[in-house]
């Protein structure tokens, strides 16, 4: 089984702004639309999990943000880039041509163990999120009253 590895700062912090409302809505079919259409602009017939991992680190003068973000969420959810790349093939290579792309983008992975899976995945990471911001939130608002309520020094 191919596994894609997404580095340590998977979006770039140049597109982290104007990508991060775009991500949070996509999926398995949204993804492997920008991921195909963007092979077929540029004449690829087959992307690698290399590939896909340098797209989604890629600079905003390099390729459009929502490439970046495709390439992103298959690197995230490594599963679902090997079911693309396998549901016409028996072995998993970590290759994957723009015609499975296509599939995938027609449905071909809808209502499957595999699109459950990430949906919960991206869900998970938003509540993670959330609950991260909460706590930062909650502990500057503490920090505020603890102070407030310190006796002055005399």
């Amino acid at each position: 089984m191919s596994t894609v590895t997404p580095s340590s700062s998977a979006t770039p912090t140049s597109q982290n702004n104007s990508a991060s409302a775009f991500d949070a809505k996509l999926d398995i079919a949204k993804s492997s639309r920008i991921l195909a259409d963007y092979m077929k602009e540029k004449g690829k017939g087959a992307i690698s999990g290399n590939e896909l991992s340098s797209l989604a680190n890629a600079s905003s003068k390099e390729v459009p943000a929502e490439v970046s973000a495709a390439a992103d969420y298959m690197t995230r959810h490594s599963d679902v880039f090997t079911a693309i790349e396998t549901h016409d093939v028996a072995g998993a290579d970590s290759y994957s041509g723009a015609w499975n792309f296509e599939w995938a983008a027609e449905g071909g992975l809808k209502g499957t163990a595999t699109e459950a899976l990430a949906n919960m995945s991206e869900v998970f990471d938003s509540a993670i999120a959330k609950s991260a911001q909460i706590t930062e939130l909650s502990t500057i608002a503490k920090t505020e009253l603890d102070s407030s309520k310190q006796r002055p020094q005399n």
